[in-house]
């Protein structure tokens, strides 16, 4: 019997998948030199035509951040925005111009790729010609961004061995000096008088008995200025002032080294780097010796300090840790583990400022216990009446989410911003040149700053606005969880906590409030023990 054979069509051609499809360009300019800015714009400019000449392609705007590094994803704000207009499904498909302008660390690209794979969304890679969808990218995009990674760690290394020369020929001028001195036009440190006597202060008082914080306290309350300006002394300041052998007269360099590889982190100096040590390069503020006793006291105050963690180390890491925070003066609420008489082991919360003294802060003290059925109450009443909370938050979140308007609007008013920035940097070139004279530099100064602050304001406005989104979606999440867990627990739960809870206010009057995931925060008044 002659066989036939017949042909079944697809239930969906290709023809009738989705026709139109949304696309976006990301471009990054590594530095503020003049001719990147030019750089920076042609980018923009290149891709916003490239896209809306391309058929079934719709161009849904340009994420474009400058002056970011591409070494590592965090800092980068617009980087991180398109990534979640891509989590709402706007973007499905990203252009950029080569993967040292996406990312330079092999680690990050990949993983970034593969989750915008498993949303079926397509990276463009113009200059290595690699779709990200294809069969074969994930191969050529290791070979390539191991390649560009490659290229910024040799990059790096000769800027380390340059450094390194110049510690060595004593041609290293300090960008920026340690508190109390300041630098002259050949690189030489010159001692500030006022600020050194600040210095020696520190010293004395240190040399006397007192604490770190008892010296920055006394520094506040006498209204004496930060380096940076500020009024706020903190106790970490006056260590590493303490810690410094800058202020013996003797410079010492390379304290400090970055990674050899991205994303290039930066790690204090214990041995894996030769230092170099300049004896009187400059002014002393004080003795070779006192210095030396201050560094003793300081060793013996951490071994006495050391042993008493090692006593309160008792318990496990907490999820409440960094989640509760003071709502009095917004410092985070620290673990105290108190064995009783009992045999019992009392675990409260409280503030960390308290714990120093409770004139800094007048929070109470919460037990661990009245969180937790704090918690449970939270729960309880969040999953009963969800559809009367949640699913309408949802639906107005949703309403509100980022128009095509306003994403427009961030493109024009970032265009607007990097062209204040250009005409700010022609100014200052011109009046350093001398082209222009004091008060017509002032006039424009002033004219361009103001704008920027315009600007950006808005940019800020429109941002809070696409936040929406993120928001929207941690609430569909928080829904998901709510529906497929039990509507009433009797005991807490250290895993619905973690996922529900992003913080916990701790106010006066045993108010406590939760914040969720999503933002939305409950009030509970807890119930003590």
């Amino acid at each position: 019997m002659k066989e036939k054979v017949k042909i079944i069509e697809p239930a969906m051609k290709q023809t009738e998948e989705k026709a139109q499809k949304n696309v976006c360009a990301y471009c990054r300019v590594s530095t503020n030199i003049a001719h990147q800015v030019g750089s920076y714009e042609s980018q923009q400019t290149y891709y916003e035509n490239m896209i809306q000449s391309k058929a079934g392609w719709n161009f849904v705007g340009i994420y474009a951040d400058y002056a970011k590094s591409g070494t590592k994803e965090k800092g980068r704000t617009e980087f991180e925005r398109m990534l979640d207009d891509c989590e709402t499904g706007e973007i499905d498909i990203i252009c950029t111009k080569s993967i040292s302008r996406f990312a330079r660390n092999t680690v990050e690209c990949i993983q970034i790729v593969r989750k915008l794979k498993e949303k079926n969304i397509d990276v463009y890679f113009e200059k290595e010609n690699i779709h990200t969808l294809s069969e074969k990218s994930e191969l050529l995009l290791s070979i390539y961004s191991s390649v560009a990674q490659a290229e910024s760690e040799s990059i790096s290394a000769n800027q380390k061995w340059g450094i390194q020369k110049r510690f060595l020929d004593g041609t290293y001028i300090l960008s920026n000096p340690a508190y109390g001195y300041h630098t002259d036009t050949v690189g030489l440190l010159i001692l500030e008088q006022e600020k050194a006597a600040v210095v020696r202060f520190i010293f004395e008082e240190y040399l006397e008995g007192k604490g770190t914080w008892l010296i920055a306290k006394s520094l506040n309350e006498q209204g004496i200025p930060t380096k940076t300006g500020k009024s706020n002394w903190i106790p970490i300041t006056i260590h590493k002032i303490l810690k410094n052998p800058v202020y013996t007269g003797d410079l010492l360099l390379q304290k400090t080294y970055s990674e050899d590889t991205v994303p290039f982190r930066r790690r204090k100096n214990q041995g894996e780097y030769r230092q170099v040590l300049i004896e009187n390069d400059h002014e002393p503020i004080v003795t070779h010796e006192e210095y030396e006793l201050v560094q003793t006291m300081m060793a013996q105050k951490i071994h006495c300090s050391d042993r008493k963690k090692e006593q309160r180390e008792q318990t496990e890491e907490s999820e409440f840790k960094t989640k509760v925070v003071c709502g009095l003066c917004s410092s985070n609420f620290n673990r105290q583990v108190k064995p009783e008489r009992t045999g019992k082991v009392n675990i409260t919360w409280s503030c960390s400022r308290r714990i120093k003294t409770k004139e800094l802060c007048e929070n109470d003290i919460i037990k661990e216990s009245e969180l937790e059925k704090a918690f449970v109450t939270v729960w309880n009443k969040l999953s009963s009446n969800c559809d009367e909370i949640l699913i309408p938050l949802m639906a107005e979140l949703e309403d509100l989410q980022t128009t095509p308007i306003v994403r427009e609007k961030l493109e024009i008013l970032e265009k607007q911003i990097q062209e204040q920035i250009k005409q700010r940097d022609i100014l200052n070139r011109l009046a350093q040149e001398g082209h222009i004279d004091s008060a017509f530099y002032m006039e424009q100064q002033n004219i361009i700053e103001n704008k920027l602050r315009e600007y950006r304001k808005e940019k800020d406005t429109c941002l809070l606005k696409s936040k929406q989104r993120k928001e929207a979606r941690q609430t569909k999440e928080l829904i998901k969880l709510i529906q497929k867990e039990p509507e009433y627990i009797e005991k807490y739960e250290k895993r619905l906590f973690e996922a529900v809870i992003k913080q916990v206010v701790v106010n006066r009057n045993q108010e406590l409030v939760f914040i969720l995931k999503n933002g939305l925060a409950l009030t509970e008044r807890r119930e003590k023990t």
